[in-house]
């Protein structure tokens, strides 16, 4: 089930748990307010990887924005 979080820039971001890793950790979408979206794998020990990146849907090449150390690691204290 989607959260919604605010993060630190004051912008909501929307985080779906999709699948749980072999090692221990696991899948996330993170989608910006402005239909940004990221799919990331998340460690056991906070560790980040972006999978793949989406705007408006489609398939670009994002960078990772500074918030996203916020996101995680909010999620790794869960």
């Amino acid at each position: 089930m989607p959260d919604t979080m605010e993060v630190y820039t004051g912008i909501e971001v929307t985080v779906e748990h999709v699948s749980t890793l072999a090692n221990g950790g696991a899948r996330f979408n993170i989608t910006a307010e402005d239909g940004r979206k990221w799919q990331i794998d998340l460690t056991r020990d906070g560790a980040t990887e972006v999978v793949t990146t989406w705007r408006d849907g489609t398939l670009a090449d994002l960078d990772v924005p500074d918030w996203l150390d916020d996101v995680t690691a909010r999620l790794v204290q869960q």
